[in-house]
């Protein structure tokens, strides 16, 4: 550690077969996963409570592209940075916690941080989605970013969240977008 920075964590630590494997199985259950909480969460009848989210709005309305680009992506960096590189680093080089532990309490507290949907949606469909969908993430983030380093882990976590935002757009609002179009 220098400086406070934990230099070991941005670069690939190991690599081999299995954890090649479990990237790739793991980033497919995860997407799987998204699409059945998006299906569960995210219905006809809560879909106009989610229009007012950022990244959504964005998506709609086609004019907040930097919010997309540019806001989003360095959410994404900051969540990365606490709930990975700092949180779990912490636990393991400094508190000598075992790297299953960390990534279990690295993943509840990022789980915990989405609560704030509940405050702004008042849905319980979506709170569950945001806490339940985010405690895998961070499982599957943790274990990236223990074998994989940091750089990883923001590039799927981007990725998997654009994804999820994308996916409700396009079955809710690009139809509507279509239909009013025509």
């Amino acid at each position: 550690m220098i400086f406070g920075i934990f230099l070991e964590y941005f670069i690939i630590i190991e690599l081999d077969l299995l954890i090649i494997l479990i990237f790739i199985i793991g980033l497919l259950i995860l997407l799987f996963l998204g699409k059945i909480v998006e299906i569960f969460a995210y219905d006809n009848k809560n879909f106009e409570v989610i229009r007012k989210q950022d990244v959504m709005n964005a998506f709609i309305n086609r004019n907040n592209k930097i919010i997309i680009w540019f806001f989003f992506p360095v959410i994404v960096i900051i969540e990365e940075l606490v709930f990975r590189y700092y949180n779990i680093a912490i636990l393991v080089q400094i508190l000598k916690v075992e790297s299953i532990a960390a990534i279990f309490i690295s993943s509840v507290g990022f789980s915990l941080f989405h609560m704030h949907i509940w405050f702004r949606y008042k849905n319980l469909k979506i709170l569950l989605a945001n806490l339940i969908y985010p405690f895998f993430i961070g499982l599957y983030l943790g274990y990236i970013f223990l074998k994989l380093g940091i750089i990883l882990c923001i590039v799927i976590h981007f990725f998997i969240a654009l994804f999820s935002y994308y996916n409700i757009y396009r079955k809710y609002f690009k139809k509507k977008d279509l239909e009013i179009k025509n």
